[in-house]
């Protein structure tokens, strides 16, 4: 038993950060100005991160995303905010959305259905 909520706990914790979070848009700018303010070269980082410097290299430049676990590393080794909450992100907008289509379209499509079954 002490196995199984041992293991239980981190397996909930890591899905939560993975779904809820996304990498901010500037990633390659914040990790490439974190570095170079902590005078670590791609090197160092790399080595620290557990990843390859071509993957460190094109990170910085963009060309590439960090996976979670590498964003998750990054963040403590830099001590930067890579990932933010996607709440963040989506709020201001799908509620919009939400709002507006499905209940004009789903109401008024349910309500002609339901009118013309009862006429037929």
């Amino acid at each position: 038993m002490i196995t199984a909520s041992h293991t239980h706990a981190p397996i909930e914790r890591l899905p939560k950060a993975v779904e809820e979070s996304d990498l901010i848009e500037e990633y390659s700018h914040v990790i490439k100005e974190a570095r170079e303010k902590l005078r670590i070269s791609q090197q160092d980082l790399a080595f620290k991160a557990k990843e390859k410097l071509t993957v460190i290299q094109k990170i910085e430049i963009g060309k590439m995303s960090p996976t979670m676990r590498l964003s998750k590393e990054l963040e403590h080794i830099l001590r930067v905010r890579l990932l933010v909450p996607r709440e963040e992100l989506d709020l201001p907008s799908p509620p919009r959305r939400a709002s507006q289509a499905p209940v004009a379209t789903l109401g008024d499509v349910a309500l002609v259905r339901h009118k013309e079954d009862i006429d037929d």
